[in-house]
């Protein structure tokens, strides 16, 4: 019962190898999306919509987005493995 269990969380290990700041980036996305999605709906008129909208660069769910955002472009710019190609197209 135990050698499956430890052979399962192994597993789980070997799976989240690498993707866990991904998973993290996609959180927070997924947060800001679903906070967009409850204000919208909790707008009445038009008018609201428009206030919302002018009110969006100072949204904490805009936060949110730009942070999952930012955390993505990181860990590309950091996690990007130089192969000969890529040394030879910067070179």
């Amino acid at each position: 019962m135990f050698s499956k269990l430890i052979k399962l969380c192994l597993k789980i290990k070997n799976f989240l190898k690498g993707k866990k700041i991904y998973i993290a980036a996609v959180i927070l996305i997924l947060q800001a999306l679903l906070g967009y999605a409850g204000e919208l709906i909790d707008l009445a008129s038009i008018a609201d919509f428009i206030n919302w909208c002018g009110e969006l660069a100072s949204n904490d769910f805009t936060a949110r987005l730009l942070e999952g955002l930012g955390i993505f472009g990181l860990r590309f710019a950091f996690g990007a493995k130089k192969t000969p190609q890529n040394q030879a197209k910067a070179d």
